[in-house]
């Protein structure tokens, strides 16, 4: 049975997977990301080998990165006790970040270091990737340059972000990823777009591009 999430009124005692249909049906800022990796589902349904799947993810998500402008990419794999990471050393920025979902306890988060991080810029913050409430560490390459109204739920999209965010904190040992995309010009650590995949109780994968503004 799918886990429950509280992100919003509306939502409560909504499985995941219809809250994120939903806002696909009619938010036209989102697209659904799952055409990409539908080829990929069909083994892991059949046989249930999570790293047949994962290497499916980890080659998309590199060859879209190189072809989408950076062909000398210099990608590194990476891991910091908490998130896995697929990482340029190139342009210096995170370009996946993946794991499995972990109970964190109350109070644990480290908000001096997050305080003393540099800044993002106006209207951006300095976001989690990997949430710090889902398992993920301050810092490092799991923090990137989100806009505001997206990390902090001030808007439609952001509702829909914390609502994932909610159900992988409340539901350990869930799968997902965070892709980082960037359009071919830009060469900051600032994601243009943020595709959110994740793979909840029921088996049913969802996967969901937002815009970072």
């Amino acid at each position: 049975m799918a886990g429950r999430v509280s992100a919003s009124p509306q939502w409560s005692g909504v499985p995941i997977e219809a809250i994120i249909d939903r806002e696909l049906g009619c938010n036209l800022e989102l697209r659904s990301g799952y055409a990409a990796y539908g080829f990929m589902l069909w083994p892991f349904q059949a046989t249930g080998d999570v790293r047949r799947l994962l290497v499916g993810i980890l080659n998309y998500a590199g060859r879209q990165y190189r072809n989408g402008g950076v062909p000398n990419a210099e990608l590194v794999r990476l891991h910091d006790g908490r998130a896995n990471f697929l990482f340029d050393l190139h342009l210096e920025r995170t370009v996946l970040v993946w794991g499995i979902s972990q109970s964190v306890a109350a109070g644990s988060r480290d908000n001096t270091y997050h305080a003393g991080f540099p800044r993002a810029g106006d209207g951006f913050d300095k976001g989690h990737a990997w949430a710090h409430a889902q398992g993920g560490h301050e810092g490092g390459p799991n923090y990137f340059r989100q806009a505001r109204r997206l990390n902090q739920g001030r808007s439609n999209n952001g509702r829909l972000w914390r609502a994932i965010e909610t159900y992988l904190a409340a539901n350990a040992g869930r799968f997902a990823f965070i892709r980082l995309i960037y359009v071919a010009a830009n060469r900051t650590d600032r994601p243009d777009e943020i595709e959110y995949g994740i793979m909840p109780a029921s088996g049913q994968f969802r996967a969901v591009i937002f815009p970072n503004t």
